[in-house]
C-alpha cells in the first residue's frame, strides 16, 4: 500500500464515560478481513514531540475530542452484522442506552464524562453479556496545540507550534486526505495561532493497495477486536457495498471518492466482551474505555517539516461492568 492509503480513517482515545443510570431510570455476521494498527505512535507523544519522516504518519493524543453517541446494546450472543438491506440483527440483545437524536460528548482522558440524560437509559435483564454494540456518528471533532522539537510548516506558515483549525471544506473527509492540498488543510502553524475545532468525518474505514474502499472491517484493538461497519441513516451499508469485492466498494464508484459523506451517518462497533458482562442486583452501572492517547493523526507531506493535515485515528475500546 501507499503511505497514506494505509492510514486508516477511524478514530478513538483513552477516557472513561461512568455510566449510573443503569438499575433506574452483508455480507457476513463478521466482516472480512482484519487490520492491526499501521502507523507508529510519535515520538514524545504526551509532551514536545518528534515530526514523523516525510511522507509518513504519526499518532498522538489530542488536547480534546468529541463524539456523538447514539445506542449502546449489550448481547448475549454475537450479533449478525448489517448488509446493504437489512440493519445489524439485535435479536439477542437488549438496549441499554439510546438517543435518537444523538448525545455529542467531549472526551478528554482520564475524565469520566456522562453521555445523554437518565431519560436516554433503560435497565436490562439479569443475565450474562458476551457482545456489544456501539453505534455512534460518522464524524468526529478534535482540537489540539501541539508543540514540536522542530521548526514545522503548514504550508504557508511555520512556527515549533501547530494548531487544528477548521479547514476551508468544512468537515474533512477521509479518503480526500490522500491528496495534499493546502485547500483543505486543517493545520495552522502561525507562530501564536490559537487552536480552533476542526471536524473529520468517516468515509472510508481503510483502502487497499487499489485504493478500493472498505466499508467493514476489523480493527484489532488493544484488548479486543472490534468489528466495524458504516451505515446509513437507515443503518444499512451504502449501496454498492460487496458489489464487486466482499466489504468493499471500487475506486472512483459512488462510495469511493473523495469530498463526500456518500450517506454515510452512522458507524456501529461489534465487540466482544473479553471479562463477560454479569448485570446483576449489585452492577450499578457501565465503563467504556477509549484509548485517546493515540487519537489523531499527523500527516506529513513529502516534505521535511511540513503537515498535510491533522486526521482521525484507531477504534479501540472495551466495555466493563461496575
Amino acid at each position: 500500500m501507499k503511505e497514506n492509503n494505509k492510514r486508516l480513517n477511524i478514530f478513538i482515545c483513552s477516557f472513561i464515560f461512568i455510566f449510573i443510570a443503569l438499575y433506574s431510570t452483508n455480507s457476513n455476521a463478521q466482516p472480512s478481513e482484519s487490520i492491526t494498527r499501521i502507523n507508529s505512535e510519535c515520538t514524545g507523544n504526551g509532551g514536545t514531540i518528534t515530526p514523523a519522516s516525510a511522507g509518513n504518519t504519526c499518532e498522538f493524543q489530542p488536547d480534546t475530542q468529541k463524539m456523538t453517541f447514539y445506542r449502546l446494546d449489550l448481547c448475549t450472543s454475537r450479533p449478525t452484522g448489517p448488509t446493504t438491506s437489512t440493519q445489524v440483527v439485535r435479536t439477542n440483545c437488549s438496549t441499554f442506552y439510546k438517543n435518537d437524536s444523538g448525545s455529542e460528548t467531549t472526551v478528554v482522558k482520564g475524565t469520566g464524562t456522562q453521555i445523554g440524560t437518565a431519560a436516554d437509559y433503560t435497565a436490562v435483564p439479569y443475565g450474562t453479556y458476551t457482545f456489544g454494540i456501539v453505534t455512534m456518528g460518522s464524524t468526529f471533532k478534535f482540537t489540539t496545540s501541539q508543540l514540536f522539537n522542530a521548526t514545522m510548516s503548514d504550508r504557508s506558515n511555520s512556527s515549533t507550534t501547530c494548531v487544528t483549525k477548521v479547514s476551508s471544506l468544512g468537515t474533512i473527509y477521509g479518503f480526500e486526505n490522500r491528496i495534499n492540498t493546502a485547500a483543505k488543510s486543517n493545520v495552522d502553524c502561525t507562530a501564536g495561532a490559537t487552536a480552533a475545532e476542526t471536524t473529520i468525518g468517516v468515509n472510508t474505514l481503510t483502502m487497499d493497495s487499489d485504493d478500493d474502499c472498505y466499508h467493514a472491517m476489523t480493527f484489532q484493538g488493544t484488548h479486543v477486536n472490534v468489528d466495524t461497519y458504516l451505515l446509513e441513516s437507515d443503518l444499512t451499508l451504502v449501496d454498492g457495498v460487496g458489489g464487486t469485492d466482499t466489504d468493499q466498494i471500487k475506486n472512483g464508484v459512488t462510495g469511493c471518492t473523495g469530498g463526500a459523506d456518500h450517506g454515510i451517518s452512522r458507524l456501529i462497533g461489534i465487540m466482544p466482551l473479553v471479562n463477560p458482562i454479569k448485570i446483576t442486583p449489585e452492577t450499578i452501572g457501565l465503563q467504556i474505555k477509549y484509548n485517546n492517547t493515540r487519537g489523531l493523526a499527523k500527516s506529513m507531506t513529502s516534505t521535511t517539516n511540513m503537515i498535510g493535515y491533522f486526521d482521525s485515528a484507531f477504534f479501540d475500546f472495551d466495555l466493563i461492568a461496575k
